[in-house]
């Protein structure tokens, strides 16, 4: 997708002559996300959002050869939003923005949010940290090496469940495979584990194609995902109801803003757009999702310290839940991935002035609107 032309696009507001604290807004120049003014539809929104409140706030673009410059507008603020996408950017060195970014963050400034709890939220291993809570799936585990993953994996498939095995990487399911044994391979089972010749049927997420290859197969075809400085997999117990769509929750702090029930095609398991899933919105506040509502805002307060985020929930970030057994006749839900990297609300500016809102709270010492008042 090239540049979006928008006529009617919104212009920064003066800065408040006598500002109560300034927040910094970071870009990069390029990429498919940018209007004709080079900003990302949500950005200036969410600049004038956080004037109107009476604090300073301008968009820079990051670029390698204005390093110091950068750094300087961050270390003289409160706070800092990243809305930098994922991608190569002309004259962008990934590595040094995260530096500085980080960095910023160890010197006492509000990082919304920084690489590293990006890293730490979107990688698949943080189902293993929330395992124990409400939300998560307890039989999650995480390997990082070849030999990880064949003593690993070949134990939990000796159980004779659905597994569901995803890599750290890729996007629209790439990567995600649902691996279960081949009728009467069970037999081959010894001392809790399968051997390397036991056949596994497969069915990877990204467009429902189904495989068969043997462990020791499928183990090496998967050291692919291992390689490199973010390689991993993460394994977990199969859910059924998946075929019943997930539920996306946009939130912003710990407000629920809207939750999308995903759907996917008939036969398949892949909820994302190109696999043909049909999507639903529906108000956080609807009686269907009530007990997955009730359920995850216990576990809100419980999330930093599982995912070693620091003391505040991301700006602007997303979960999914797959649908988990059901109990006492009630749906159960449980977290398949959350992502916290540069979520976009260029479609419902409306929300600009809760994320500016949200992002002074954060930045004047609160903890994300926790306890405030609420936007449901």
């Amino acid at each position: 997708m090239g540049t979006i032309y928008n006529t009617t696009l919104p212009t920064l507001l003066d800065q408040p002559s006598k500002p109560r604290g300034k927040i910094t807004l970071i870009e990069c120049r390029g990429g498919s996300d940018k209007n004709a003014d080079g900003h990302r539809g949500d950005t200036i929104p969410i600049c004038n959002a956080i004037i109107k409140l009476g604090w300073q706030c301008k968009p820079i673009f990051y670029c390698d050869k204005d390093y110091k410059m950068v750094e300087k507008e961050i270390l003289s603020s409160q706070g800092y939003i990243c809305r930098v996408n994922p991608g190569t950017y002309e004259g962008v060195t990934q590595s040094k923005l995260n530096t500085l970014l980080n960095e910023a963050v160890r010197k006492g400034i509000k990082g919304m949010s920084s690489p590293e709890s990006m890293k730490k939220m979107g990688a698949k291993d943080a189902l293993v940290r929330i395992r124990n809570l409400r939300c998560g799936l307890r039989d999650t585990n995480a390997y990082y090496t070849l030999k990880e993953l064949e003593e690993g994996f070949s134990r939990s498939m000796a159980g004779g469940n659905m597994r569901v095995l995803k890599q750290n990487r890729g996007s629209q399911g790439e990567g995600i495979w649902v691996c279960s044994l081949k009728e009467g391979q069970i037999k081959k089972v010894k001392n809790g584990s399968c051997p390397p010749d036991t056949v596994l049927c497969l069915q990877e997420a990204v467009d429902n194609h189904k495989e068969e290859k043997t462990l020791a197969e499928f183990t090496k075809f998967c050291n692919k995902y291992l390689e490199g400085d973010e390689g991993q997999l993460v394994d977990q117990r199969f859910l059924p109801r998946i075929k019943e769509g997930e539920v996306r929750a946009l939130m912003i702090g710990d407000n629920p803003i809207e939750l999308i029930h995903k759907k996917p095609a008939c036969g398949g398991i892949s909820a994302t757009l190109k696999s043909g899933a049909e999507y639903v919105r529906y108000a956080p506040t609807d009686q269907k999702f009530a007990l997955l509502m009730e359920y995850f805002k216990e576990d809100l307060p419980k999330l930093m310290n599982a995912l070693d985020i620091g003391e505040e929930l991301p700006l602007i970030w997303t979960v999914d839940f797959i649908p988990g057994p059901k109990k006492g006749g009630h749906d159960t839900f449980l977290v398949g991935e959350f992502n916290c990297s540069c979520v976009g609300i260029t479609k419902q500016l409306d929300l600009a002035s809760l994320v500016g809102k949200t992002a002074i709270t954060i930045c004047s010492g609160g903890q994300a609107l926790i306890g405030s008042e609420k936007h449901y």
